[in-house]
Parts: structure tokens; C-alpha cells; sequence
């Protein structure tokens, strides 16, 4: 008996120094999306084969998953390099039925609760949008940001010149909750899922250097939602955009803010934070 214990001993040990036993050393999945997140966040392109080793790594641990950020890091690189920006109009090829929702991003609002001039900016584009596609949705996604209202929310304003200027409120959606672009997101998968099950594609109404970031925060939601309901996904299928012509919004900063858009989603708010107020102090990730 003591040699045959002896032998099972001898045995464990080695299939434990020869890499049998590694699956109980995975590292969890949700680390190693973040990794993926904040490499691309940090270095782009340059990322590119950092990436594609911890998407090889997280396939190990989760295909599903892997399967899954392996779509939305290919959207990510399509929305900042290869994604057509249009202006005035949307496309011509989206549904004409109520299967098509046209979503409003939101825009900070002056402390009395009054709309600054660059949403009512995009509530123009979103009139023409709606007025081209007469069946569609349209869904204004804002909370209360006005400091010394904070009761009025960007949601209702929205709503409310909408409707003033022509739309159908029958048409309308409201979304009064969110405070960033992945909560814009997120909040309105909830309510289009919930109440709206026939609404398959989405186009997203923003200024211009905001339509690659509302997108991809947009597609994720969808991706991620679907993957966890194991149902089929809502996609962004195209954008329209008021161009604004500012000196404060660099590639770079589009880059940040979608990487801590992307990890608020996945629960870590004390990183996102990093991206959206304080990147120039954040230490990055050895490439």
C-alpha cells in the first residue's frame, strides 16, 4: 500500500511540473479583458499583438467571452479608422419600419436646466433623421446634469423640443438616468429590450467627434447583452452628426474616453475614472 501511495504521489507531482494542473492557475476573465481594454486604450495599434495573445489567453478560460471581445475589438478599431461619419442625412438603405431606432445623445445642460446650443444642435440632425425615416423610434438618452436643477434631464428636454417641433410623441423614448455614454448605452438596451422587442438596428444621432465613441459604447451593450441573454443582438448600423468645430476634442482623447466608457461597463469605476478625468497622471501598462 505504501508503495503504491508512493507511486500515486510521484504521479500527481509530475503532471503538476509538466503543465497538467495549469488550469487552476487561469487567471479570471474579467482581469484579462481589462487588459485587453486598457492595452488598446493605452497603445492602439501598437497593441495589436498584446491584444491578440490575452484574446488567445482569455479563449482558454472563456471562449464565449473571447468570442465576444474579439467582435467588439474589431468594432473599436473599425469606428476610429474605418467608420463613415455622415452629416445632414442617414443613409438610404436602413429600415423603414419600427424595427429602426434613432438614438439622441445627450449633451451637458446649462445649470438652470436650459439646453446649450450644441444639442439643440443634434436635436436638428435627429428631426431631419426622423423626418427620412418616418417610422423609426426615436430615443434621447441624457440625466439631470443641470447643477442647480438637477431635476431637469437632458432625456426630457430633448423630448420636449422634439415633440414641439413636429414629432410624434407616440415615436418617442426617454432615457433620464444616465450621467456617461456607456450608461447612455446601457440604460437604453435595458428599455429597448424591455418594452421595445421589435427594434433590431440603431443609428446614432451625436456631434461628430462623438459618433465613434457613442457607437462603440452602443455595439458593446448590445454585444454583451445579447452574449449574457443568449439572443440575438441589436447592431449600430449607421450614424448622422451636427459637426462642431472645436479645438478640445484630439484622437487621443476620443481613445481614453472609450477605454474608460469600456471599463465602467465592466464594473471597474475607479479605472474608467482614470481615463475620463485624470489620464495624464495614469501609469500604463508595459507594452
Amino acid at each position: 500500500m505504501r508503495k503504491r501511495s508512493r507511486a500515486l504521489l510521484c504521479l500527481l507531482l509530475a503532471l503538476l511540473l509538466t503543465g497538467c494542473g495549469k488550469g487552476s492557475h487561469k487567471r479570471p476573465a474579467k482581469q484579462i479583458i481589462e487588459e485587453i481594454v486598457t492595452y488598446h486604450g493605452c497603445y492602439g495599434a501598437e497593441a495589436d499583438e498584446k491584444v491578440a495573445a490575452l484574446l488567445d489567453e482569455l479563449e482558454t478560460t472563456d471562449a464565449e467571452q473571447a468570442a465576444l471581445w474579439s467582435e467588439i475589438m474589431r468594432y473599436w478599431t473599425y469606428v476610429n479608422e474605418d467608420m463613415p461619419i455622415h452629416e445632414d442625412a442617414l443613409p438610404d438603405d436602413l429600415p423603414q419600419d419600427d424595427t429602426l431606432v434613432l438614438v439622441v445623445l445627450g449633451y451637458q445642460l446649462n445649470p438652470d436646466g436650459s439646453m446649450q446650443d450644441e444639442l439643440r444642435a443634434r436635436l436638428k440632425v435627429a428631426k431631419r433623421c426622423a423626418a427620412q425615416y418616418p417610422n423609426a423610434y426615436v430615443l434621447c438618452t441624457g440625466g439631470g446634469t443641470a447643477s442647480s436643477a438637477p431635476y431637469i434631464t437632458e432625456g426630457n428636454r430633448m423630448g420636449q423640443w422634439l415633440t414641439e417641433n413636429g414629432l410624434d410623441p407616440k415615436r418617442l423614448i426617454i432615457e433620464n438616468h444616465s450621467h456617461t455614454t456607456a450608461e447612455n448605452a446601457e440604460n437604453s438596451i435595458d428599455i429597448l429590450r424591455k418594452k421595445y422587442p421589435q427594434i433590431q438596428t440603431a443609428a446614432i444621432i451625436s456631434s461628430d467627434y462623438h459618433i465613434p465613441w457613442g457607437s462603440l459604447m452602443f455595439e458593446a451593450a448590445f454585444l454583451r447583452t445579447a452574449a449574457a441573454e443568449d439572443s440575438e443582438a441589436l447592431h449600430v448600423a449607421a450614424n448622422c452628426a451636427c459637426p462642431i468645430d472645436n479645438m478640445h476634442y484630439q484622437p487621443e482623447d476620443m481613445l481614453r474616453w472609450e477605454t474608460g466608457g469600456l471599463l465602467e461597463m465592466l464594473g471597474n469605476r475607479s479605472a474608467a475614472s482614470q481615463y475620463y478625468a485624470i489620464y495624464s497622471t495614469l501609469k500604463k501598462p508595459d507594452l
